[in-house]
């Protein structure tokens, strides 16, 4: 964390998120004592750049409903934070029903009114 806060960078991809580990890695990984886990990528990006925008989007049949409370239960077991992937979603509304609304309503304590209908 320490790293990250020092050495961000919006500019350099990659640079925050998995060169900071090789970073951290490489500083560390011949001293005594540093015993680490790197998490699996559910841990943080659950969804890739491709997909992302299916968390922003309101069910449109029971099958989508089905699979948006799947992901809820997926993230609540598997996922400490979501890569956002902004380049992809920095344009997209949170439509009510989406599994973005019920992570925001259910975690953001600032948020409200987050969603379009």
């Amino acid at each position: 964390m320490q790293e990250f806060a020092y050495t961000f960078d919006g500019n350099k991809w990659g640079h925050n998120g998995p060169y900071l580990v090789s970073r951290v890695v490489e500083r560390v990984r011949r001293r005594p004592g540093y015993n680490f886990t790197v998490l699996p990528s559910m841990a943080f990006y659950p969804v890739d750049w491709l997909r992302i925008s299916g968390l922003f989007q309101a069910p449109k049949n029971q099958a989508n409903s089905k699979w948006v409370k799947a992901k809820l239960l997926q993230l609540s077991g598997e996922t400490y934070g979501v890569h956002l992937w902004n380049r992809q979603t920095n344009r997209l509304a949170i439509e009510e029903g989406s599994v973005m609304e019920s992570l925001i309503s259910d975690h953001c304590v600032i948020c409200q009114q987050i969603h379009t209908s």
